[in-house]
């Protein structure tokens, strides 16, 4: 029986010896598509080949691609076939082969590698599509009621995305027998029972889908299929779902043997989606997409506490997806060793969302519970959208969980409300993905398919002479550009810098033999055409015109230092953290640098001193910063680092620096370490989970950065009337001065609201000669109100205590009470866990003590007063 990893490799090697280039597998986060939040399919990453936008440096290429899909996470774990994780097998062609081969080689790669029997393999085409049908019926045979004509519906593919390829398809089903089917003797391939399974998908493109939806004929057709591996395991292995497939099982009997969890019965679903979810977390982290409130980051988010629920289920009340990463890397490390690399930090990431989840898990399902039993005893159907917020904003439900809970229920979810309550109350407005994209990307699509490459001398000059190709103003291509006028100018060759791989466009002026001046504000970069945006200053510019560019070599001679100086941090990085570290986004600037990386935890001040101590002996050390060409291949192979969710070139860029660092680069370098002078790390942060952020500056970033603390240090001495020497121990004296002072407020504080307490229980009212002492207070903390309260009983041993502070915009509630209050019936904790609902909050504790916090101090007097009432009724019982 052939297990997962031996179909990856028949695959692959089946497709080489049909001279297939075998490319890896494409990042989970798709380069320069912003209409994908995930790459979706094996033919993503290779969306500007089928459009004709970038140079073929082949023709025919073969992969096995991770993907992504959570548009059903609610049935994942709960069907035999859905998956938010799953890899794709793929072999394409760039206007090489088209449907005779792809046909041929499916049914010789389903036949004779994987053995399936001919006779049981049905075939599906596009309805008008009789070129396909010739050739499975008159070249390989299958028998003409064995092939099914379908609708666009079924049989028209594409695109992934709102733009790219597409066309109409052909699909190879494997009829599993009749103990599958539905028993109609009109059961075919289409038919929604089990017996025929969809295996291969053969898509034969023809068109480009623009972004208003019109086919347009492809320069070149080509072919794309996709072959879901999991799909595959589950007909050569000859089980029930993709669950019981050899790599499936590995992690379900981990999970059941981990947990104590019998993999049996109601455990079954919660075990699949526990093991099922963490490839997903696994991967994605891997790929540098981590938890949050947006975008990928939120889908993240919702796929772990999918988990999490369905782990509470089984009784799993404690962070346990992190040590599922272990048994997934061991199965599947040695195909996408990326996964290693990353092991670390993904899991230190999971079972740091883990333990913030499962904080508020448990009060989140007590609310959720309360209003599905109130629900019940009302007859109603539906979770207000109020509540639904509610259990989003305060105990961090993702709306799908409630939904999901709710339909367990048999209940409905008010969306529409939900949405309304989030328009007016959340913190931060959600971008949409496609927004995020620029205005001018459509602009510079059709400007790269009209000018074609630009060719860039700016790795060796500052000014070059050039020939204007196209000129745009107002997203519209014109003949001429006039004084005043902005728009952009393409050249067929260039100095200016593009924007891309995180260093700045260029600036500086284009000129004409006539001396007309183009300010150039920014450059980018459209795969390999390179656009100049500006502003005419003088003169005019029109098309097929000589001109001379210029880039501000100041600027330029800043910007090359800043980037050296990255790779420098990179590898000081990985010598100081460990290998983990991997390069996730950045920015070189004139002035600065950003550099983001993979890490769990913040870094301390020795690491940082350490790391600016070594990228600074390097500067020093005045190393030749050597650039050579060499192939992908290669330069990986001589240890260059790589961007992992870059798309490279066959022919790559490869910057070294000595012996201490090799990157794949296509931006601009110092020739020698001594010109970038002076390394400073500026600050250190978070952009999110499981990433570190770092700002720094060389040359005149530092220089600034000293000219602004020489300012600091002048206003300082000046201030405190001291010379530079004794300010330190001038601020220190004022400091142990001001917390002396804070003391003494404090203890004044302190003796003035002790002196109420007397008053406080002369007037409190009494019931079954229990007093019930209550009051709001502002800007007194949770501690004062514990130490009052305690004043208060060891005043008076009859006394149950209701205090509320309003303390920077929150409201915090507290209730004690006392041994004989107890015996009376109080209890704080229930008392606490209905009054908080009033301040907008939640809490609880025990039955002598319990507080919460609120985000509405506006109704501390409501809520205490409700407080005292309930404390009555339960004293009266």
């Amino acid at each position: 029986m052939l297990k997962v990893k031996d179909l990856r490799n028949s695959f692959l090697n089946f497709f080489k010896e049909r001279d297939h280039r075998i490319i890896p597998s494409s990042s989970l986060v798709p380069k320069d598509d912003p209409t994908l939040l995930f790459t979706t399919a094996g033919m993503v990453q290779f969306k500007p080949m089928f459009a004709g936008t970038v140079d073929l440096e082949y023709t025919r290429a073969a992969t096995v691609q991770k993907c992504i899909r959570t548009s059903d996470l609610e049935q994942v774990g709960k069907t035999k076939r859905h998956l938010t994780f799953f890899e794709m097998l793929g072999n394409f062609s760039f206007g090489d082969y088209f449907k005779k081969e792809a046909i041929e080689w499916a049914w010789d790669y389903s036949t004779d590698v994987i053995g399936f029997p001919g006779e049981k393999i049905w075939i599906s085409i596009f309805e008008d599509d009789d070129e396909a049908f010739d050739i499975w019926h008159k070249r390989i045979g299958v028998p003409a009621e064995k092939i099914v004509r379908l609708g666009r519906k079924d049989n028209f593919w594409g695109p992934a995305g709102d733009t790219g390829a597409c066309g109409p398809c052909s699909e190879l089903y494997l009829d599993r027998g009749p103990e599958y089917g539905c028993g109609s003797e009109r059961c075919t391939p289409g038919c929604d029972c089990e017996r025929f399974l969809e295996y291969w998908n053969l898509v034969f493109n023809q068109f480009n889908q623009d972004k208003n939806g019109k086919l347009n004929p492809l320069p070149k057709t080509g072919i794309d299929t996709g072959m879901g591996l999991e799909r595959l395991a589950v007909l050569v292995q000859n089980v029930d779902s993709i669950y019981e497939t050899d790599e499936f099982m590995k992690l379900i009997n981990f999970v059941s043997t981990e947990s104590g969890v019998k993999y049996e019965g109601v455990n079954i679903d919660p075990v699949r989606i526990i093991a099922e979810h963490s490839r997903t977390l696994t991967f994605a982290m891997s790929d540098g997409v981590y938890p949050s409130n947006e975008g990928r980051g939120y889908v993240l988010r919702r796929v772990l506490r999918r988990a999490l629920k369905y782990g509470r289920q089984i009784g799993i009340n404690e962070p346990f997806l992190h040590k599922v990463v272990d048994p997934i890397i061991e199965t599947m490390g040695e195909f996408y060793p990326e996964i290693k690399g990353a092991e670390k930090n993904v899991k230190s990431v999971i079972e740091s969302e883990e333990k913030r989840f499962l904080e508020t898990l448990e009060n989140g399902m007590d609310r959720l519970g309360e209003v599905i039993k109130k629900l019940n005893k009302s007859g109603g159907s539906t979770i207000s959208g109020k509540d639904a917020f509610i259990l989003y904003d305060t105990f961090g439900f993702p709306p799908e969980m409630t939904i999901e809970i709710a339909q367990e229920n048999n209940l409905n979810v008010d969306i529409e409300s939900f949405n309304k309550e989030m328009e007016n109350q959340r913190l931060r407005g959600k971008q949409s993905w496609k927004g995020a994209s620029t205005g001018l990307e459509n602009v510079f699509e059709e400007i790269a398919a009209k000018t074609g490459h630009t060719e860039f001398s700016g790795y060796e000059h500052n000014e070059t002479e050039g020939n204007i190709l196209l000129i745009c103003k107002d997203n519209k291509e014109k003949d001429e550009l006039l004084t005043g006028e902005e728009g952009l100018l393409i050249l067929d060759k260039t100095t200016f810098y593009g924007e891309a791989g995180g260093q700045v466009g260029d600036t500086g002026e284009i000129v004409s033999d006539s001396g007309a001046v183009f300010q150039v504000a920014d450059t980018k970069k459209y795969h390999k055409t390179i656009i100049h945006l500006g502003e005419v200053r003088s003169g005019k510019f029109a098309a097929g015109e000589k001109v001379i560019a210029r880039i501000d070599s100041l600027k330029r001679n800043l910007i090359r230092a800043n980037h050296t100086a990255t790779h420098l941090l990179q590898k000081a990085l990985i010598t100081v953290l460990g290998n983990h570290v991997k390069q996730a986004g950045s920015l070189v600037a004139p002035e600065r640098f950003r550099f983001d990386f993979s890490h769990f935890d913040s870094m301390t001040r020795d690491e940082i001193k350490k790391v600016e101590e070594i990228v600074n002996e390097k500067i020093w050390e005045n190393i030749e910063v050597e650039t050579t060409i060499s192939t992908l291949d290669e330069a990986v192979k001589e240890g260059a680092i790589a961007v992992f969710d870059e798309k490279y070139d066959n022919v790559v860029r490869v910057v070294t620096v000595g012996d201490f660092s090799m990157e794949l680069c296509g931006g601009t370098h110092v020739s020698n370490t001594g010109q970038i002078g002076i390394f400073k790390l500026l600050k250190e942060s978070s952009p999110g989970a499981g990433m570190r952020r770092i700002e720094g500056a060389t040359l005149k970033g530092v220089l600034q950065r000293l000219w602004a603390h020489e300012n600091i240090i002048n206003r300082l001495t000046n201030r405190m009337s001291t010379g530079e020497s004794d300010l330190i121990k001038r601020i220190e004296d004022l400091m142990e001065q001001n917390r002396s002072l804070e003391k003494e407020v404090e203890r004044i504080k302190k003796e003035s609201l002790l002196s109420d307490i007397d008053t406080l229980i002369k007037n409190a009212p009494v019931v079954n000669d229990i007093k019930i002492i209550s009051n709001t207070y502002k800007n007194v903390d949770v501690n004062k109100l514990r130490e009052l309260s305690d004043a208060v009983r060891s005043k008076d041993e009859n006394s149950l205590i209701c205090f509320g502070s309003n303390i920077n915009g929150k409201a915090i509630l507290m209730c004690a009470a006392t041994k004989k209050s107890l015996e009376k019936g109080v209890d704080c904790g229930s008392i606490i866990k209905d009054i908080s609902k009033i301040v907008g909050g939640g809490g609880g504790g025990r039955k002598d003590m319990a507080q919460a916090g609120g985000k509405d101090p506006s109704k501390l007097e409501e809520a205490v007063k409700r407080g005292v009432e309930i404390a009555e009724s339960m004293i009266r019982k």
